[in-house]
């Protein structure tokens, strides 16, 4: 299995993407907020523009792993809302 990686090191590898992230580390869980702004570290499963690509293959992709987490490398942009 790949290495964890922090935040930073995703962002920089895989900038404006959608990332597949294997056994999230979350940083203060008790606190309100998105999982973006929490998430510490982790190990990639799978990256991709598309969003949908990472729907299709997540279920294959994150047999081995307790939980997961799915996150938007890029700046979210104004008035826009995913749904998920």
């Amino acid at each position: 299995m790949n290495e964890a990686l922090t935040v930073e090191q995703i962002r920089s590898a895989y900038p404006d993407e959608w990332v597949l992230v294997g056994n999230p580390i979350l940083g203060d869980a008790d606190t309100i907020g998105s999982i973006v702004s929490k998430l510490q570290s982790g190990i990639v499963l799978y990256h991709s523009k598309d969003k949908r690509e990472i729907a299709y293959k997540a279920k294959e992709l994150t047999q081995n792993v307790e939980r997961y987490a799915c996150i938007f490398t890029g700046e979210a942009l104004q008035n826009r809302r995913f749904w998920l």
